[in-house]
């Protein structure tokens, strides 16, 4: 999960906050269930583990291509049946299920509301996620891969999405196969710029309806907070006129996530292209996704982006991080690197262990691309 956050890093005041609040006498009963027995330190797990809280967390909103924006969402995670299986250090031996909600609102009238849910099931043997939200957004469409100052067309998009996926674990091996369902229904106006009635605006709806077929590989040590093992994801999404969809068009995702631990170091890699055939809508041609980089500002057939980044565990519980990232948006495979823009982004951040038993980071990252500086609030892995 990504919430991007304007201004001066609140969310590490308010942690502080709570963690003066947590070591005063006064308040000891009240904030027991947020301090870790063994360390005295803050921490969520007893909360969210044994007193089934929900974990707030606020949208802070930089994105430049909406604004600055607040919002809020609220993450449960879920007892299992029959209880959980523990280490020897009290932390569960199979993920738990999360649901969560949220909505937020921008400086630009764009807002969305939504809700999901991120199931394990069968020890881990079939993995679920399911979406569903509608949002109301106002972007601007750059018509590719547009690093000249060209400053775009102004649309408003008004849409309701629902994802469901669903993989099955091959044995007992760290392959899974699957598929998924995804529609989407567009209310889409372009905003001509001209001061005359039926002329200002040119709307149109459409519908996207796709089945894809998936591949995943993980042997991560912890879902939410990796710091050693790999993630492979093969997706094959495709859009036909037969289930519902106005356009037949097919979208192809390939990721590969590498993190190596060492000393009090841990290393990470990213590698991501997506590619796109067929009638594809213009809001749904991929496009170049950094920290620092604005949504679809940087959009073509196919994209590629490598990302890097650094951590260092000062102690237990905090660590600071850097990043850095290229990414390539072109009309073809045999483009990137070529005759496209190399789009550079880079950055420092922070993160906190706020849920030891979870493995689970929280923290800021501030990232500046080509055009812009964001600030970042990360609960969980940045990618």
């Amino acid at each position: 999960m990504i919430y991007r956050w304007p201004g001066k890093p609140r969310t590490a005041y308010l942690y502080a906050v709570l963690l003066l609040l947590a070591t005063s006498n006064a308040c000891a009963g009240l904030f027991d269930k947020f301090i870790d027995p063994q360390s005295g330190d803050f921490d969520t797990s007893n909360y969210l583990l044994e007193h089934r809280g929900i974990l707030p967390v606020p949208i802070i909103i930089s994105d430049p291509a909406v604004g600055y924006g607040l919002g809020v969402a609220g993450a449960y995670f879920h007892r299992r049946k029959g209880g959980e299986d523990m280490d020897e250090e009290g932390v569960p031996l199979i993920p738990p299920s999360v649901s969560a909600l949220a909505a937020a609102y921008t400086e630009n009238d764009s807002w969305f509301v939504g809700g999901g849910h991120f199931g394990i099931w069968k020890d881990d043997h079939v993995r679920y996620t399911g979406v569903l939200g509608y949002a109301d957004l106002n972007l601007t469409f750059y018509a590719g891969n547009q690093s000249d100052g060209f400053g775009g067309f102004d649309f408003e998009i008004q849409g309701t999405f629902i994802d469901q996926e669903l993989i099955f674990r091959i044995g007992e091996s760290n392959w899974f196969l699957g598929g998924s369902y995804r529609y989407l229904h567009s209310d889409v106006a372009f905003l001509t710029g001209i001061n005359v009635p039926d002329l200002d605006r040119l709307d149109f709806a459409a519908t996207s309806s796709g089945v894809s077929l998936l591949a995943k590989f993980d042997n991560r040590n912890n879902l939410f907070s990796p710091t050693q093992g790999q993630y492979f994801e093969l997706e094959a999404l495709f859009n036909l006129q037969a289930l519902g969809s106005d356009n037949d068009f097919e979208n192809y995702h390939a990721k590969a996530l590498f993190w190596w631990p060492f000393a009090s170091f841990v290393a990470g890699l990213r590698l991501d292209g997506k590619s796109t055939s067929g009638d594809t809508p213009f809001y749904e041609v991929p496009f170049i996704e950094m920290r620092g980089i604005p949504s679809m500002r940087y959009q073509g057939e196919t994209v590629g982006v490598v990302e890097t980044e650094l951590a260092w565990n000062v102690t237990s519980r905090w660590a600071v991080l850097g990043f850095v990232g290229a990414g390539w948006a072109a009309d073809s495979a045999s483009d990137l690197g070529g005759e496209s823009d190399t789009i550079i982004s880079k950055g420092v951040g922070f993160r906190y262990l706020i849920a030891k038993k979870l493995g689970l980071w929280s923290g800021i990252d501030v990232a500046a691309g080509p055009e812009d500086t964001v600030f970042y609030i990360q609960a969980g892995s940045a990618w």
